[in-house]
């Protein structure tokens, strides 16, 4: 494939990997790296902790700086959306109507917030934490705000409330289970952590179910949020909550394109679609894991994406493998 052009769609972790390992391997045909945000690829993990604290900025956030991308030849469209997959014609239109032709399509769409059908969900005051834009939003509410409700006690929602403390405000989190982070730790590490955060102030609602969020009217159309209901009847009150509930892969470009999608984008042990020209990489991936039986499976970590990226990258220079890294979960 020397002379394709591969196009990657998602410019986080997974899309940036593969046009840096492609360059890495060698190979010389076009390269184009389309992101949906106004910036340059950065790196997530940070965003919840030292970017949101305010201890690094945007510089150090980056995953290289913009002269990379123009030394190693990859062309780069920030702000970008793509709409559709033309199969048969190898190409995708963007939402400007542009159509961009690929020998290989790597699709790197990641994931989404979830957000839960909650009464009140669009109040001013309600934020999240998984793109630059969320957080920047998030760290201007959080300078205001006087009483935080983190909805969901995951890694994202214990990260940002160990900001909050820092920054000397009193948070609640409400957790639907009994325990923190118990899709991805066992029962002690549960323990270890929660008590960690008690000892720095943060208050636990374990088993309870928030079902609706108030607020008070701050204008003839918007209002703002001051309170979190949860299913027994209590109010907490709160001008911030952080909802924290998980992630939704970004598959329906690839359904739309009639690939198949399971708890994501279907590939095979090479991250390969039923298309030989299309691959998915990266949290958007469910893919046959060789440490489970081959049973598939879908991670959420930057080390995953990473290891995706490159066994394509691997595949396109004419190195085929079937992906075997030990999978590894993080909080990225």
């Amino acid at each position: 494939m020397a002379d394709e052009s591969v196009v990657i769609v998602g410019a986080s972790h997974a899309g940036f990997q593969v046009a840096a390992s492609l360059r890495q391997g060698g190979f010389e045909g076009p390269i184009r790296l389309i992101g949906d945000e106004p910036v340059l690829p950065y790196q997530r993990p940070p965003l919840s902790k030292d970017y949101l604290g305010g201890k690094i900025g945007l510089d150090l956030l980056l995953l290289r700086p913009e002269a990379f991308y123009r030394d190693h030849r990859i062309d780069f469209l920030a702000g970008t959306r793509v709409a559709e997959i033309d199969r048969a014609g190898r190409a995708v239109r963007l939402g400007s109507g542009e159509r961009v032709e690929y020998g290989h399509l790597v699709l790197a769409t990641g994931a989404r917030n979830r957000v839960p059908p909650l009464p009140g969900i669009k109040l001013d005051g309600v934020c999240y934490l998984r793109t630059l834009a969320e957080t920047e939003a998030l760290r201007e509410h959080l300078a205001a705000a006087e009483q935080v409700v983190v909805i969901g006690a995951g890694f994202i929602g214990l990260e940002f409330a160990a900001v909050a403390r820092a920054h000397g405000k009193p948070v609640r989190i409400v957790e639907l289970v009994d325990r923190v982070m118990a899709r991805v730790v066992a029962v002690p590490t549960s323990h270890f952590f929660a008590e960690a955060h008690r000892r720095t102030g943060v208050e636990f609602s374990f088993g309870a179910q928030a079902v609706r969020i108030a607020g008070h009217a701050t204008g003839p159309i918007g209002g703002r949020v001051d309170h979190v209901e949860l299913a027994g009847g209590e109010r907490l009150k709160a001008d911030l909550v952080l909802v924290s509930v998980g992630v939704v892969p970004n598959a329906e470009l690839a359904a739309a394109a009639g690939l198949a999608v399971a708890n994501g984008i279907v590939v095979n042990e090479q991250l390969l679609t039923a298309d030989p020209a299309i691959s998915a990489i990266g949290d958007c991936a469910a893919f046959p894991c060789r440490h489970a039986d081959g049973a598939p499976m879908r991670l959420e970590a930057v080390q995953n994406a990473a290891d995706h990226a490159r066994c394509v990258a691997d595949r396109i220079v004419g190195k085929p493998h079937p992906y075997a890294a030990l999978p590894c979960r993080s909080p990225g």
